[in-house]
């Protein structure tokens, strides 16, 4: 496959892809039910497409694609500098930086303890094993029923149409979908995501 068509269609998934982080995102979901719907999920696609036609010519090069990577680096890179900086000095000192690791340890450890009995043990570990094992087969009756493969430049022709886009956006939300519920709730596809991406580095 020539060298741009690859790289176009590498960088199209990750930018279709980003938007299954839309869970993690408040403003994604914009009536506040703790759920992204199929539509909130397409207008959350639309803006990410909108932003990264530089040019709103109706399709997606590699540049711009290329470009919104970097501006997405860059605007993580400053979220993570400002919520770490707690008195907004421009510096992160040491006692800032030991807050904010107890802070996310804390969290994790209230993410794990799904029995909530204050600590985390074999019986939350079961249980998350137990939680993996049913999203796992949940997986599985979705992928039968629906194509695996997510095709973004349709046609081949190296660049992304926003009716390509849409469509690989549709396929996607499907994918992350994986109760079929019409819904998508915090975890589903969540997992998933995590494994292409150590595959990808392979």
């Amino acid at each position: 496959m020539p060298r741009l068509k690859t790289t176009v269609l590498i960088t199209a998934a990750a930018l279709i892809a980003s938007a299954g982080t839309a869970l993690a995102k408040p403003q994604a979901d914009t009536n506040n039910d703790g759920m992204i719907s199929k539509a909130e999920f397409t207008a959350s696609a639309d803006t990410k497409f909108t932003d990264t036609d530089s040019d709103f010519d109706g399709v997606l090069t590699k540049d711009e694609m290329r470009a919104a990577h970097e501006r997405r680096k860059t605007d993580r890179a400053e979220r993570k500098f400002t919520d770490q900086d707690l008195n907004g000095d421009g510096v992160i000192s040491k006692s800032e930086y030991e807050t904010k690791r107890a802070e996310r340890s804390e969290k994790m450890k209230i993410r794990r303890d799904l029995n909530k009995d204050g600590q985390v043990d074999k019986a939350d570990r079961e249980m998350r094993k137990a939680k993996r094992k049913e999203r796992k087969a949940d997986r599985k009756v979705t992928r039968a029923n629906h194509d695996k493969r997510i095709k973004r430049d349709a046609n081949g022709d190296g660049v992304i149409t926003r009716a390509e886009f849409d469509t690989a956006t549709d396929a996607m939300f499907m994918r992350l979908d994986a109760n079929a519920d019409g819904v998508l709730t915090k975890g589903e596809g969540k997992k998933r995501g995590k494994k292409r991406r150590r595959g990808s580095r392979r």
